[in-house]
């Protein structure tokens, strides 16, 4: 299946969406930013640990559903007696459901300013008993 993929995911992140069903996370980063503008809810996401230059055909990750998805912009103000100084920066929320694991069979798009692509296979995971 083909994903769009969120790269250089922290670890704390990474091992809370294993852990539980529903997790929201922001994203900050220019590069994962641009891939949340494409995504809808519904969509499959492929979430790696892996920065984007090194993801590859085996890298791993988490599969994950999209259940919603904010855009919003922060205004940032620093001031003291010498100067005032007032920034903007926006973010994105997505709350995700985990589906399970997977590893890049390909890449199917990686632009610069644009979502990384991969094509995905669904691992299975079998539970001794």
């Amino acid at each position: 299946m083909d994903c769009i993929a969120l790269t250089g995911i922290s670890n704390h992140v990474m091992r809370d969406l294993e852990n539980r069903v529903l997790l929201t996370i922001e994203i900050r980063s220019p590069q994962n930013f641009f891939a949340i503008l494409n995504v809808d809810i519904g969509d499959p996401i492929f979430l790696s640990q892996t920065s984007r230059n090194d993801v590859s055909a085996g890298t791993t990750g988490i599969i994950s559903r999209v259940q919603r998805r904010d855009i919003s912009m922060h205004k940032i103000v620093q001031s003291n007696d010498l100067f005032y100084e007032e920034r903007e920066t926006m973010l994105a929320r997505i709350q995700l459901v985990a589906e399970g694991i997977g590893r890049v069979q390909r890449i199917v798009r990686s632009e610069l300013g644009g979502a990384m692509i991969v094509a995905v296979d669904k691992e299975a995971v079998y539970a001794a008993r």
